[in-house]
Order: C-alpha cells, then structure tokens, then sequence
C-alpha cells in the first residue's frame, strides 16, 4: 500500500517521509523508534522537574507573554498539587486558544528550573476529558525528517497498524521461529510501535533483527550454492609432487593456526566447484607461507598460479621470498612488472601462454591483455583491499573457473566479514609464530620530541635503523602538517652521522623502490615517510616506528605501521607523537593502540569507534553486500544475533536438502 493512501498523508508529506525510506506502508511499519518515552505513570511537576522529564495533569491558571525580539513569546502558567510550572510557547502562540485559563490538560514535557521557576519548552499537551482516558504507556519516539512530526508519524503507523499489518507476511519459517522461541513477526511489529514495556520493545527488536539477518545470510547462502552449481570445477589428480618437498625444506615449523587454514584451502582445492576464500591474520602471522604452500598443491595438478599485489615494490619481496622458499618444489617463478621492456615481455608472455611458467607474481599488469595463461587455476590476491572489484574480475577472466583466495593486511572484525565477505568461506590465523617479540608502544606529546630523537640516535649507534612518519608530504595547508620535506631538512643534522632517505607517494615508482631497497639492504639508517610504507619490504633490522601527530591517522593504519618494525630478533618499539587538543576519537585510537598489540581485538575498536561505513579493506564489498541498508540490525551490537542467524540458515539449508526426494 502506497503510503498516501494513509489518512493524513498527501504528496507533499509523502515526498518528506521518503528522505526517511518510507514509501509504502509497509515501509512505516519498519522505521523503528530509536527510543521510548515512559508515559505510563503520572508525576507531580516537582517530581518532573527532578528526573528531567515526566507526564503530569495540571490547570491552566494563566497566560504570560515575554518579548524575544520582535516577538512576544506565549507562557502558559499551569499548576498541580505541587507547584506551578510555565509551558514556553516558541512559535506556538495558537495554544492559547487551544488551551483557555481553567482548561485541564495532560503535559509530556522535559522540565527544568530556569530563571526562578519551572519551565518546559519541549512539550506536547492535550486537553484532559472527563473520565480521563488511560495513560500512554511507552510512547515511541521515532528518526525525523524536515516537516515531519513525531505526532505525524505516530498517527500514520497506527493507521497502518490497522490497515496493513494484519495481511503482513510471516518471514521466518515455523522451523525456525519456533527452534529459536521467537514471537510472530505481525506480534514483534505490533510490540515495537505499542510496547506494554521495555523489555517487550526489546525483544520485538531482537525479533526483527533476527528476521533481516536470517534473510541476508540466507540470501548469501543461496548464492554461495548456485555459484557452486553453475560452475563445475574438474579436478586432476597430483602429476608431480612439490608440496612436500617445500614443507621439508622449511626453515620453520608451521604452526597450528597456519596448520589448520591450510588444510581448509586445500580440502576447498578437492571439491568440484571453485574455492572462493578468504584468509585474513595479523600483521606478521604468516599468511603468505600458507598462500604459497596453496600454491604448490595447485602446480603438483599441472596449474598455474597468478599472485597478485598491489605495488611493485610488494610484488619484488613476494617473489624474491617465494624463489627462496619454493626452491625445492623446483616451481618455475616469474615476476611480471608493468616496467618490463617490450623483449622481455614478448617472452614472459610465450612462456605464461605455453605452460613453462608455474607461478607468476605480479600487480596489476598480470590481468593485461598480452599475456594469456595456459590453464590457470589459483588466483591469490594480497592486500585484496587496494584492488577495486573491476581489477580484481579482469584477472579471474584469464581463467575459466579458478580458484580464488583473497588476503586481508590486518584483521577484519568478525561481524564485517560475516557481511561483506559472507558468500567466501573465512579462514583465519590468530597465532603468531614463536619467538617474536610483542612490539612496546610508548605516546609522547609534541614538544618531547627530543627525548624521542634522542631514543631514535641511540638505537641507531647500536646499528639498527628506524623509521619516522609523518602525515603530509609537504607543509601548507590550513592546519599545520608536519611533513616530510619539511622535517628532511631538520632531522639529517640530527641524526648525523646516520644516513636519512624518505619515501612518498609523489615520487616515482621507480624512485620508492630504490630507497626502499637501499633502507633494507641497510644502506640508509633511518626513513622518513608518509604512510606509503605501510606497506612495504620485511626490514627485520628496522626496530623503532615514530609516526607523529599519530592522531590524525586512522587505528588500521597505525597498526600497519606499527607492524614495519618487530619483525627481527631485536626488541622493538613504536612511539606514537600526539598533538594536543586531542579529539575524543583519537584519544580512544591512541588509548587502544597503547594497550594492545592484538590486530583483531584493534579492528573490533575501529569498528565501534568509527562505525562499519568507513572501515578499511572492506568498504567496496560493504557497499556490495548492502548491510548498511538494514532496517533494524546494527552489526557492532547484533553480533551474537548474526551467528545465531547463520546457524538457522545453515539448519534450514540441511532440512530442505533432507526433504528433497
């Protein structure tokens, strides 16, 4: 039903409830009250004024008016058993009329004591019959728009309370509802707009949440299942062995996390649809050595493997470490760079098309229209958040049906990857492999940096390098920055003797690449940059991280910092230099920061602290997943309802399989 055929709402009100979402009546019945008014005792106005708020019966024992400007402000003076109290009529002068001196009125109102006496300016008032009718009860107060009313509103969803919800659809399966103890879902609807109580408003919500999720991980589901259906995956049998011989020569044990993700991916790499995977960890977990051991499993059947990064820098430690370890599954590698000569990438191509090349590392040249694979079936994306979902497709078309396995930088929290990434199966390492020291986090004001610089020289001496971060790349701008070239200029005689490079984003790629190599073969102590190195080479020398005016970078990217340095057998350390006045925000950032190293206890933070739509490494696929358009569900508070939908669908999924015939 079209919301105008409500009473009381024409088109003019129709196109304002729409800037709300509501187009139908059916729409109004979902546009939850983000609170309850509690109207179901009556106070005195002393005891009214005490609480802040309250619902009271008084007289109307006088009109006031006071001038504010040109205009003479309407008072309504009204008296209880208790005390008298002045109803301040902003833009309301009509209530005179509605309400004469001897009038007995019911008041809901915020009252304080202003100016010697009991005021309210916020109010809603009615005449008060004889017999009086029964109390309100919990009155719901609901999201607004320009010209809409809470009155308004509260009007339209009684009307289609009676109008529309009776013919409402149940949305839950009985099976479901009733495993779960869940009311009817015209019973959670009627209980969120007329509660008897909180409690009732709350398990109405919790009812509703339940129903969306349900549907949006079913929907998932489904999904998940006709891409299994459609798209058959054959399957050879191993024609060489290579991951055994790459696990022998391992200078590591794997651990048990990196144990058990692996034999997820390769029991995926068995089934007859393509694996659709993604495998998320801590900085420094070890995610890439389970990725290339995935690797080999998909070269012993006789395919070819495709590692895409996202810089060239990333793709030349990827295949320098890959050549290392892989040495002895005699994998042939190749790395494929965009600076490639117009002769080497005639023979890159003929190799890639003719099958003598196993694995090929590269950035976003691999998807180019020059090479062709002769039979890829793994594609492995790192840092899969700074490749757009265009990118990312123009790779899985070199291949009719590969398999895929995406890797997140730093954890993603559970309730996002339930929704962004819920048609992939999730695969996750928690355990850091032993012997790494915890990096210690110091925070230092703006004004202490010399005791910092002094720190930095001291490491230095000792023969370890640094790096120093700064949030601009030049100085200008309306707030004062401190930037790279600027503190170039100024932190060369301070570290003296030490050699001091820097990176950032404006230099060519080229040029990055040089210094950066030139930092990890220990030819520069320190580096100074912008966040361009927050991904960047292993330096396991590199042990303290200063990032100043830490503030102004978001919780993911200081973690990244922070995860440059503590990846040797030296003590680390990362101080973070804050600028006062500090926002609320970023005091809670640097506060966490402080107090974990935990990567995926800091990306739960993040996401409460800044909300799902800004969220690093997800926000493509959060838009794609549509979750911020949930009616009822908030997925930094309804996790628990979330996995308790997941768990439904999953049962509903085997029960529909077991009455097929």
């Amino acid at each position: 039903m079209d919301v105008t055929e409500l009473p009381g709402i024409g088109k003019r009100r129709a196109q304002q409830l729409a800037r709300l979402g509501i187009l139908t009546a059916e729409d109004l019945l979902q546009h939850a009250p983000r609170r309850y008014e509690d109207r179901s005792r009556l106070s005195t106005l002393v005891e009214a004024v005490r609480r802040g708020e309250g619902l009271v019966e008084a007289t109307v024992v006088q009109h006031d008016t006071f001038p504010r400007g040109r205009e003479q402000v309407l008072k309504i003076i009204v008296r209880d058993s208790s005390s008298t109290a002045a109803l301040v009529c902003f833009g309301r002068s009509v209530l005179a009329r509605m309400f004469p001196l001897g009038t007995e009125v019911r008041v809901w109102g915020q009252f304080s004591l202003r100016h010697g006496e009991i005021q309210s300016s916020l109010f809603e008032a009615e005449r008060l019959p004889a017999p009086p009718p029964p109390l309100p009860g919990f009155v719901p107060v609901y999201p607004l728009t320009e010209g809409i009313t809470q009155q308004l509103l509260r009007n339209a969803v009684a009307s289609a309370l009676e109008r529309v919800l009776p013919g409402m659809e149940e949305d839950l399966p009985p099976t479901v509802r009733n495993g779960e103890n869940l009311p009817s879902r015209q019973d959670a609807i009627r209980a969120l707009h007329k509660p008897a109580g909180l409690e009732e408003a709350e398990l109405a919500r919790r009812r509703l949440v339940f129903g969306e999720l349900f549907h949006f991980q079913m929907d998932l589901a489904r999904a998940a299942l006709a891409r299994r259906r459609a798209r058959h995956r054959p399957r050879k049998p191993p024609s060489r062995s290579v991951v055994e011989p790459v696990r022998r020569a391992l200078p590591f044990a794997l651990t048990a996390d990196q144990e058990r993700v692996l034999g997820e991916i390769l029991a995926d790499c068995d089934e007859p649809w393509p694996m659709a995977r993604l495998l998320q960890g801590d900085v420094g977990s070890g995610k890439t050595v389970v990725a290339l051991l995935a690797a080999c499993a998909a070269v012993e059947r006789g395919e070819q493997v495709a590692i895409m990064v996202p810089t060239e820098l990333l793709a030349r430690q990827h295949a320098s470490g890959a050549s290392r370890l892989l040495a002895a599954g005699d994998v042939r590698m190749a790395l494929l760079l965009g600076e490639l000569g117009a002769a080497q990438r005639r023979e890159l191509a003929a190799a890639i098309g003719d099958g003598s090349v196993d694995l090929v590392v590269g950035t976003h040249a691999l998807f180019s229209e020059g090479y062709r694979y002769q039979n890829l079936g793994l594609v492995i994306i790192d840092e899969q958040h700074r490749f757009g979902v265009r990118q990312r497709e123009e790779l899985l078309a070199k291949a009719d049906v590969p398999d895929v396995l995406m890797m997140s930088a730093t954890p993603i929290p559970r309730s996002l990857a339930l929704t962004a990434f819920g048609d992939m199966e999730i695969s996750t390492i928690r355990e850091l492999p032993p012997g790494r020291q915890p990096v210690t986090t110091h925070l230092a004001r703006i004004g202490n940096e010399e005791r910092v610089y002094t720190f930095v020289r001291e490491k230095l001496a000792e023969g370890r390098q640094a790096y120093l971060v700064y949030p601009a790349i030049e100085e200008g701008g309306a707030r004062e920055l401190r930037s790279v070239t600027g503190m170039m200029e100024e932190l060369v005689p301070r570290l003296a003797p030490h050699s001091v490079g820097f990176v950032h984003s404006r230099l060519s790629e080229e040029a990055r690449n040089e210094t950066m190599e030139r930092f990890a073969a220990g030819g520069l102590d320190a580096l100074v940059a912008t966040s361009v190195v927050e991904v960047g080479v292993d330096v396991p020398n590199a042990t303290v991280m200063v990032i100043e005016q830490a503030e102004l970078f978001g919780l993911a990217a200081l973690h990244q910092l922070r995860g440059r340095v503590g990846r040797g057998e030296h003590q680390s350390w990362c101080i973070l230099v804050y600028q006062e006045p500090l926002s609320e925000d970023a005091r809670e950032r640097l506060k966490v920061l402080y107090r974990s190293t935990d990567g995926f206890f800091i990306a739960e933070e993040d996401l409460r602290i800044r909300g799902p739509g800004d969220m690093p490494g997800v926000q493509d696929s959060v838009k794609q997943a549509g979750f911020l358009s949930f009616r009822f569900a908030d997925i930094r508070r309804d996790m628990p309802t979330m996995l308790a939908a997941r768990e439904a669908v999953r049962r509903e999924l085997e029960r529909e399989q077991e009455r097929k015939p």
